[in-house]
């Protein structure tokens, strides 16, 4: 199985690996991401290309890359991306089960991706600790820098410790903050992004792998959207969270994306980041962490 590059793709093609391994396949699974949190994978056996040239009949990948098609005998490979059940509306996550039941006729079928959190990781320890993710991949997803920053104001208002999460390529364009007082982290490796995550209370981010890492986790995690269209197949999709839209006062999806990031406010993600702490609170309570719905802030603004 060849992941692609980005962080959510990979999270994402690894609920087919789970498939495969719970149906007694023993899939060779490529790609960075797995390659840096291979203790977060138990009993996935995780290759490097050039140590599998030609070396499989069936290659699967989730969406094209420049690797996959050296690993297949035939130089052939299976793209999910090209299957029917890979198009449409429903979740990514939905998508791959579909694949999974329908195009591989697997028995036994998950929704998860077979993340583990490992031993000597605590879960949770920092229960006060709200990680924020303010970059991404594409900055039309991004919302805006100082909106980030006055939020970090307000949730250390309500005795929680922000604490911003950004990429080591990007430190240099966020470190003047830490100068400021506010707590900024680069992380070497995947695995020590994931650690920090795991061992916090909450996610807050963009839209972006970081989200889905969360989830994958099981931290409760409050995405920021720019249309709800884009949530509705890419929000993270496995542990506790919810979304937030700007207000819908803009009737084009392309005006919504120029400025969703204007119209979302500070209160606004505030009042769904609280909703979505009583959500979770409640669930907790009636041990029922599955149980949470989407949250919706409409009335916030």
């Amino acid at each position: 199985m060849a992941l692609p590059p980005p962080i959510g793709d990979s999270l994402i093609g690894l609920v087919l690996v789970n498939n495969l391994l719970r149906n007694g396949y023993r899939p060779v699974v490529f790609g960075w991401v797995a390659e840096e949190l291979a203790d977060w994978l138990p009993g996935v056996s995780i290759g490097r290309p050039d140590a599998y040239h030609e070396a499989f009949d069936t290659v699967i990948e989730l969406r094209p890359t420049d690797y996959a098609a050296s690993l297949s005998r035939s130089g052939r490979t299976l793209c999910l991306e090209q299957l029917p059940e890979y198009m449409g509306t429903k979740h990514m996550v939905d998508r791959i089960v579909d694949i999974a039941v329908n195009v591989l006729h697997l028995p036994d079928v998950s929704r998860s991706n077979g993340l583990v959190v490992p031993a000597g990781i605590v879960r949770g320890r920092m229960a006060h600790r709200v990680v924020i993710h303010p970059t991404g991949s594409h900055p039309e997803k991004m919302w805006r820098r100082d909106k980030f920053l006055a939020l970090s104001r307000a949730l250390t208002h309500c005795e929680l410790r922000p604490s911003f999460l950004v990429a080591p390529a990007e430190f240099a364009g966020w470190d003047d903050i830490a100068r400021d007082g506010h707590e900024v982290n680069a992380l070497p490796r995947l695995h020590d992004v994931a650690t920090w995550i795991a061992e916090s209370g909450w996610f807050i981010g963009n839209d972006s792998g970081l989200g889905h890492l969360a989830s994958s986790i099981g931290v409760p995690t409050l995405t920021l959207f720019m249309r709800r269209g884009l949530a509705r197949s890419w929000r993270p999709g496995w542990g506790p969270g919810a979304i937030v839209l700007a207000p819908s006062v803009v009737p084009f999806a392309a005006l919504k994306e120029r400025l969703w990031q204007r119209l979302l406010t500070v209160r606004r993600v505030m009042a769904a980041f609280k909703s979505l702490q009583e959500a979770n609170a409640r669930a907790v309570h009636h041990f029922r962490p599955s149980a949470l719905r989407d949250v919706d802030p409409a009335r916030a603004r």
